[in-house]
């Protein structure tokens, strides 16, 4: 491995283990004058994605980092999630519900089409529900929410589901036919034309988007208790300098 990346993700199984104490202490008494569920279906994600985090070290660690490009696809995706809950709030969480509405029709609509037997309880309440539009709707596809969040994210989200979906781009990491009289096949994944592998710094990329999903649910937490040792965990794991950003800019907002 390239020492830079093994320095990066020397900082980075510090900084995981700082971040993931510092989960340990969540405030769990809530204002009954506000909407509280953008905290609470906050939590929810970031919690997940501690446990997605956790996967990629140990993925890593075991020789299959390769492998891992599904769970950092869900860290950029929780991350991304969580940050649009830090900045638009219940819009956020009536969008999602506008979501679960298109999905539990599909899965109904699926589970009709194979003859399975189902409880219907929760697809009648979801479909039942009446959700008001907001200007958050059009965060319903992700695609739109991570260029708002920037386009180097919605790139890396793209190449790593290359990379998780059975594409073309994941057979060719498994052979070689550039050759004119053979094709070589591999056991393990091998890059072409020195293309670099985000499987070296899993645990690097790990701990910089679970930084960036904790930074943002800080905000919705009253005084932002974790604002001190997230800096302090930013500067010792190579981050000073990271962007928090919570509210569209002037540009995304239009």
């Amino acid at each position: 491995m390239n020492e830079d990346f093994a320095e990066d993700n020397r900082l980075a199984y510090a900084g995981l283990a700082a971040l993931a104490e510092l989960m340990e202490n969540v405030g769990s008494t809530l204002d009954s004058d506000e909407d509280n569920r953008p905290y609470f279906v906050a939590w929810g994600l970031l919690a997940a994605m501690h446990r997605q985090a956790a996967a990629v070290v140990l993925l890593h660690r075991k020789g299959f980092g390769h492998e891992a490009a599904p769970n950092r696809r869900a860290l950029i995706e929780h991350m991304a999630q969580i940050r649009w809950l830090a900045e638009d709030g219940p819009d956020a969480v009536d969008t999602m519900n506008l979501a679960l509405k298109r999905s539990q029709k599909k899965l109904r609509d699926a589970a009709d089409l194979a003859g399975m037997s189902y409880d219907p309880t929760i697809p009648d309440i979801v479909q039942a529900t009446e959700i008001p539009s907001n200007p958050a709707n059009q965060f319903i596809n992700l695609n739109p929410l991570l260029k708002r969040l920037g386009a180097p994210l919605l790139a890396t989200w793209t190449g790593e589901t290359q990379l998780a979906h059975p594409t073309l781009t994941a057979a060719q990491c498994f052979f070689d036919d550039t050759a004119d009289d053979k094709v070589v096949l591999y056991g393990e994944p091998t890059y072409r034309h020195g293309a670099g592998n985000p499987s070296d710094r899993s645990p690097y990329i790990a701990f910089v988007l679970m930084w960036s999903a904790m930074d943002a649910f800080n905000h919705l937490m009253k005084g932002q208790p974790w604002s001190e040792e997230l800096k302090r965990t930013a500067v010792e794991g190579g981050l000073d300098g990271a962007p928090s950003r919570i509210g569209p800019d002037e540009e995304s907002k239009g």
